[in-house]
């Protein structure tokens, strides 16, 4: 007969602690002994005792690089390891609770919503500036907002705004911006840092057409001069974007002021006084094999996208050859896809269910052990933003009328962003530091995230 295991009281475990982080903020890696049934605010009362740090600081541990959320001892015991032997633990900064920020009615529902890096010169060129922030609404109306104001809108469509995405651009007019809706086509728009400084409403440099239904996402090429469209007609379209299409649009104007023929029709001036689209672009690629609506799109590196559809799959295309590479088969709806940044990691992923999925394409041991499910919504989830620069954080926002911040070396989130009164249908990281959510109670809300890299 087997003896009973100790009491967790009555265990020590020998620890090395490292990290990553500055040299003033590491300590010395002579294994100690702790007790195992500290939990990691335990653990983090040692760290802070070693540096001697005041005011202290939080820190969050990993084991094998999972974030640490039970004791020393049930978490080796979980994962079936030696309490013997000398366990490596990796300290790193703790993400604090997500501070409310701004709330700002709309209209109508909000329903997408676009991150633009700012613009420090006078020109518009890039810099270090304050980001933009732009909304979408079912009115049609796109909003831009700097420093927690409204600084420009316009009439953008022709029924819903479903998609929103900024477009890199290195031409020195500040950043541009992608958004498609329910009238099945895509607008680029220029002109976005002079509007927040005062000038006119953005210009529609040209029209995306090819669709034959509702586009309800979108996603840009990291350089910007491609992007890829997927809507409610099941097709996934790749189009000239960005500088490219800037410079076609241009030289179709001058065409047509030769009188010769060009993709450019004549300047036209819409109901809220700004420039109409002249320049009408035909998709360059169609990237084939969903049937039904491609809810979502995600563009993480130069040859690599990321599409779901209600389809119940998960995609992944080589765009220069426009054939898939991977395919994760699914039993419900896809919604909404996030990629890593890089484009050779982790996939995230969620639909009409309550979980999140995460998927990494580089396991070939099976569908099953290439995705696990990350659970905490009580309602479908709408949208997933990963964070800018973090390879692990990402945003998550449901009908549950919550949004949750996640870091995925964990399979419960860090923290939930509550307040809002209907279901979320939007959610960006606008900068490094703030989250934006947007839904059906016309309302875009932001917080301060603080996560160190």
């Amino acid at each position: 007969m087997a003896e009973p295991s100790p009491p967790e009281t009555d265990v020590v475990v020998t620890c090395k602690f490292v990290t990553k982080l500055p040299a003033e903020l590491r300590v010395p890696e002579t294994p100690i002994a702790v007790p195992a049934n500290l939990t990691r605010y335990g653990l983090s009362q040692i760290i802070n005792h070693l540096l001697a740090l005041d005011p202290a600081r939080p820190f969050d541990f990993l084991v094998e690089d999972e974030l640490l959320r039970l004791s020393l001892h049930r978490h080796l015991e979980a994962h079936q390891l030696s309490t013997e032997t000398v366990l490596e633990v990796e300290y790193v900064p703790a993400v604090l609770p997500p501070q409310p920020k701004e709330e700002h009615p709309h209209e109508d529902w909000v329903s997408a919503l676009a991150a633009l890096p700012g613009s420090s010169s006078a020109k518009g060129g890039r810099g270090g500036g304050e980001p933009l922030l732009a909304s979408g609404c079912y009115d049609g109306i796109v909003r831009l907002w700097r420093g927690g104001g409204e600084v420009c809108s316009w009439a953008a469509h022709k029924g819903p705004v479903q998609a929103a995405t900024a477009v890199a651009s290195a031409a020195g007019e500040g950043p541009l911006l992608l958004t498609a809706g329910n009238d099945n086509v895509a607008l680029l728009w220029r002109g976005l840092a002079a509007a927040a400084r005062g000038g006119g409403a953005p210009e529609a440099a040209a029209v995306l057409k090819g669709h034959g239904d509702t586009i309800q996402g979108a996603a840009a090429a990291p350089d910007g001069n491609l992007c890829c469209t997927g809507g409610w007609d099941s097709r996934l379209l790749v189009w000239r974007c960005g500088d490219a299409l800037l410079a076609a649009a241009e030289a179709g104007d001058e065409a047509g002021e030769n009188g010769k023929a060009g993709g450019t029709k004549k300047r036209k001036v819409g109901a809220n006084g700004a420039a109409a689209a002249q320049h009408v672009e035909a998709p360059r690629a169609e990237l084939s094999g969903h049937s039904q609506c491609v809810a979502g799109v995600a563009w993480p590196a130069a040859g690599t996208v990321a599409s779901c559809s209600w389809d119940h799959s998960v995609r992944l295309w080589d765009v220069g050859a426009a054939a898939c590479t991977d395919t994760f088969n699914h039993n419900k709806a896809v919604y909404c896809v996030a990629a890593a940044l890089g484009g050779d990691g982790l996939v995230a992923f969620g639909g009409a269910e309550k979980a999140l999925r995460v998927w990494d394409p580089r396991q070939r041991g099976g569908e099953g052990l290439a995705v696990r499910a990350c659970s905490s919504h009580t309602d479908w989830i709408s949208a997933i933003a990963w964070h800018p620069s973090s390879a692990h954080h990402i945003v998550t926002a449901s009908h549950d009328a919550t949004a949750k911040l996640w870091d995925l070396r964990a399979a419960i989130p860090l923290h939930t962003l509550e307040g809002a009164a209907e279901k979320l249908l939007c959610a960006t990281w606008a900068g490094s530091g703030t989250v934006a959510t947007g839904g059906a109670d016309c309302k875009l809300r932001t917080a301060t995230v603080e996560v160190a890299q």
